[in-house]
């Protein structure tokens, strides 16, 4: 990858940080809120919202500030069409894509911005996030999830490689909400995936790919999931199989754009571990939904033409004890380990 010259990329770029949103006037602003707070003030806060039906709209406009920008729709494309919207509509040069359920640490855009400094033009830099879990057993209930931060990658810019192998190992709670990319290269890609269950993963993890990568070993984003639908709103068999496509692609990309053989393998037999943790999680998910052991049984043999490239070393290498437990163990067991904070040890 060829960047611009250090002099045809501006010195302090502008940052789009952009927010799909449909139907959260209860939270959307908070998220809007942290990210006009920024330290670093060259940036535009786009909100495209998808014909909601509730005041999510007029909540928006009641927030006063030039750099707000807020789009509509007359009807609903879905959140794919949503999120790819912004991109479309982006005019940073940099883009951060992000739910409307995202709180951004005030510096999170400062220190991205810091990194890329050192390499003008860099395709992404990526930083850390937190995950709030909201509702999971009980109405009101909260559960923080801290980053894991790399033992290994400390803050500055490294091979993509190394930060993607990072994260496909699990040493790295990095998103796509908690990365700036540069937008013309995410407009090359095809924008903000179309792949239902994965596209955040199809949308950020190829640009690891591009060359180097800038990275903030710092926590400066939190993204939420509520709990609550956490199985609802696709299957198992939809997640994961998504997933496998997704890493497929990855692997198939690996193949054309790393001309170093040991790195190439060590990317495609990582995308394979990380399809079999997934399926673990996937059977975690199933298993809360109200799924017998004989179902989780049932289901993962079920997967045999979806996994068929792991091996038994790749599940036991992913393997934790925890996810062993809230598969095995009664519903309220699992409760009351995971709200005791027990399970955090395993």
């Amino acid at each position: 990858m060829t960047y611009p010259a250090q002099s045809d990329f501006p010195e302090k770029p502008l940052i789009t940080i952009a927010i799909p949103t449909y139907n959260r006037a209860s939270i959307v602003s908070d998220c809007v809120k942290s990210a006009l707070a920024q330290s670093y003030r060259n940036i535009e806060v786009l909100v495209s919202d998808n014909a909601s039906e509730d005041n999510t709209v007029t909540t928006l406009m009641s927030i006063r500030d030039h750099r707000l920008r807020i789009l509509t729709s007359e009807e609903n494309v879905g959140p794919n069409r949503n999120f790819d919207k912004c991109v479309n509509e982006a005019k940073g040069d940099y883009l951060v894509l992000a739910g409307d359920d995202t709180l951004f640490d005030p510096q999170f855009v400062e220190k991205c911005v810091e990194v890329a400094a050192i390499e003008p033009g860099i395709p992404i830099v990526v930083s850390y996030s937190d995950v709030l879990v909201l509702d999971e057993f009980y109405q009101h209930e909260r559960r923080l999830l801290p980053a894991k931060t790399s033992k290994r990658l400390s803050t500055g810019i490294w091979q993509g490689t190394e930060i993607l192998k990072e994260y496909l190992s699990g040493r790295m709670s990095a998103q796509l909400l908690s990365s700036i990319i540069r937008t013309d290269i995410l407009r090359r890609n095809g924008g903000y995936s179309s792949h239902p269950c994965a596209a955040d993963d199809a949308t950020w993890a190829p640009i690891l790919l591009e060359g180097r990568a800038g990275l903030v070993s710092e926590q400066c984003v939190t993204g939420m999931i509520h709990g609550s639908t956490l199985s609802e709103q696709f299957s198992a068999d939809e997640r994961l199989g998504d997933l496998c496509a997704v890493m497929e692609k990855i692997s198939a990309l690996a193949e054309r754009k790393i001309s170093d053989q040991r790195t190439r393998r060590q990317i495609q037999r990582l995308a394979t571990r990380y399809t079999a943790y997934t399926a673990m999680t996937n059977l975690v998910i199933f298993r809360r939904a109200g799924a017998s052991l004989g179902d989780v049984l049932r289901k993962f043999l079920d997967w045999g033409s979806l996994i068929g490239q792991c091996t038994i070393a790749d599940f036991l290498t992913t393997m934790r004890l925890r996810t062993l437990g809230r598969i095995l163990l009664p519903a309220r067991l699992v409760r009351w380990l995971i709200l005791s904070r027990i399970d955090r040890v395993l």
